[in-house]
């Protein structure tokens, strides 16, 4: 079960929507869909990219190389930050917390960068009402059928049957959002050259219209 509720984040000039200078991209798709394979071959183009980074009471996963982005907190020290209105976006899936920084978003924004986050329909749906329209894209990685990202998920670490089975519900749903993405990126199997072309493509443009880079 997933539960995401958007949290009013502190207004006034620090967080003034009209300073906005910068270009917000979500990448968002199932679990195993190659997010972040795609995101790892973009080379040098991460060099004028701002990741924003994801806070989290999950534990680490054995034996599975964590994202560096990913920000390990207490479910006390999350809680107290959502009175507090530090969030942009949270939701709550698998008994974990799971949210993004109003900072880690809107600071870089306003200073004109172009910043990249992974993220879920929820969320997104959340901060497409806060970030201006015209400084966000939303990309959609599509790798297929279930048959084919349960083999990815089942390769990548250990995961129990009741987590992959959560996997796959979510997978039912974050599957109907495709039609909400501005971008959507064929990652199938025999098709990950294409697509890493595509979302480099896709990067490099947005990095050259936000601010002339190349």
């Amino acid at each position: 079960m997933i539960i995401s509720i958007a949290v009013s984040i502190k207004t006034g000039s620090l967080w003034n929507m009209k300073d906005i200078t910068g270009h917000l991209i979500l990448v968002m798709g199932p679990s195993g869909s190659g997010k972040g394979r795609l995101v790892n071959a973009l080379g040098s183009l991460v060099d004028d990219i701002y990741f924003a980074q994801t806070y989290t009471t999950r534990q680490r996963r054995d034996g599975a190389r964590e994202n560096k982005k990913y920000v390990f907190v207490t479910e006390d020290e999350f809680k107290k930050a959502i009175n507090k209105g530090e969030f942009i976006e949270w939701a709550e899936f698998s008994g974990n917390f799971y949210g993004t920084p109003a900072s880690e978003i809107l600071k870089p924004l306003q200073e004109g960068k172009v910043v990249l986050k992974e993220m879920d329909l929820q969320g997104i749906q959340q901060i497409k009402k806060i970030i201006p329209e015209d400084n966000i894209t939303v990309v959609y990685v599509d790798a297929g059928d279930w048959s084919s990202l349960q083999r990815r998920i089942k390769g990548r670490a250990a995961i129990s049957r009741e987590e992959l089975e959560l996997r796959r519900l979510r997978y039912l749903e974050e599957s109907k959002s495709k039609d909400f993405a501005d971008v959507v990126i064929l990652n199938k199997d025999g098709y990950v050259k294409n697509a890493v072309y595509a979302f480099r493509s896709l990067i490099k443009n947005i990095l050259k219209k936000t601010n002339g880079a190349f």
